[in-house]
């Protein structure tokens, strides 16, 4: 599965063109024979099942593009390994692991786009390259009960997901892996700034993109990080991101950040001040913990019995989560048609993630 279009990485014409391997050949092969079939859902233009082996699961990139992101797909390999052993990783080293998620959310996005046929009508505005590292990101990561090996994506073939690539999970062996990113989730909880006003102009000078104003500061972490309930994880990590900013009010250089230096986000951003990147907040049953040593290990917590939930209700999650994430976005519109087609729209795409929910729920009653 590819296309010419672009570069998976970059969007630009590929130089030197080559094939990217969406999910990783270490990972296909950690997880079964990689030449095993499997079904990537619909596509819309014909109606078909899409079905092709793993290793067939590419996309087009440029060979430099792809040479640099080799390095992280070789710290990736030892950080799942680890995980699938129950080993901590430090902190620094899961903020690099969000890193890899997000290279893997966005090229999946990128591929389903081809595969489906592009059902909801876009065009991607932004690629692998410039979506690692910019927006509030989150993992919790669960043990799931026997040896099995196989890998899944879970999330991706959604509507939701084709138009808002923020929430995805992998079945990864034993292991299922739930993964967050988008604007501004929870940084207002950590601490960091936020917008007050936020919102999507569908016309206008700018059309489509992201308005925001009236940044505020609280400096205090409040419990839970995002209001809507998860099921308790083994680990259950949040990564506040700052935006970078030219805006000379910002004098740090980042969006919200009036000040060239503050205490608390020296505190709690990784080295070197001013990185805009958070450090990693711990988020237990009563309580958060932030992780202002980037060295420490974070070790897997346990989850007993009553906590623990069946792999069916930790799949529906991520439809669950997709549909919150979809309705937390506000749009504005001087076209009334335009808004309305727009709620329409929106309507439609969660109904189709309310069915799947529904599917996943009756396998509960079985």
């Amino acid at each position: 599965m590819t296309s010419n279009r672009f570069c998976v990485f970059c969007g630009n014409p590929p130089e030197k063109k080559n094939r990217e391997h969406i999910l990783p050949q270490w990972l296909l092969d950690l997880t079964g024979d990689p030449k095993r079939v499997v079904n990537f859902g619909t596509n819309y233009k014909n109606g078909r099942t899409v079905r092709f082996d793993w290793l067939n699961f590419c996309v087009p990139a440029c060979e430099s593009c792809n040479a640099e992101f080799s390095n992280l797909e070789g710290r990736a390999k030892s950080y799942v390994l680890r995980l699938t052993a129950r080993e901590a990783l430090s902190s620094i080293e899961y903020s690099d692991f969000l890193d890899w998620l997000d290279k893997v959310r966005i090229g999946v996005w990128v591929a389903y786009h081809f595969i489906q046929g592009n059902p909801t009508n876009i065009e991607p505005s932004f690629h692998i390259k410039t979506r690692i590292c910019q927006k509030d990101r989150m993992v919790a990561i669960y043990p799931i009960a026997g040896d099995g090996v196989g890998l899944n994506a879970f999330g991706v073939e959604s509507l939701i997901y084709h138009s808002q690539p923020s929430c995805f999970a992998l079945r990864i062996n034993d292991l299922l892996i739930f993964n967050m990113s988008t604007d501004y989730l929870f940084s207002a909880r950590c601490g960091f700034p936020f917008p007050k006003s936020r919102y999507i102009a569908l016309d206008g000078d700018n059309p489509y993109l992201m308005h925001m104003s009236d940044f505020q500061i609280t400096r205090r972490v409040k419990h839970p990080l995002v209001r809507w309930k998860i099921a308790k994880p083994s680990i259950h990590l949040y990564q506040p991101i700052m935006n970078g900013s030219s805006d000379e009010r910002f004098q740090s250089g980042f969006l919200g950040d009036y000040n060239s230096f503050d205490s608390y986000l020296a505190r709690h951003t990784m080295p070197p001040y001013p990185s805009g990147k958070g450090i990693l907040y711990f988020q237990h049953q009563d309580r958060v913990e932030p992780i202002i040593d980037i060295n420490q290990p974070i070790e897997f917590e346990s989850i007993n019995g009553c906590e623990s939930r069946p792999m069916h209700e930790l799949v529906k999650q991520v439809y669950k989560f997709q549909i919150y994430l979809f309705e937390i976005g506000e749009f504005t519109a001087k076209n009334r048609e335009l808004l309305i087609s727009q709620l329409r729209r929106k309507k439609a795409l969660i109904k189709w993630n309310k069915n799947v929910i529904s599917y996943y729920s009756a396998l509960g009653n079985l």
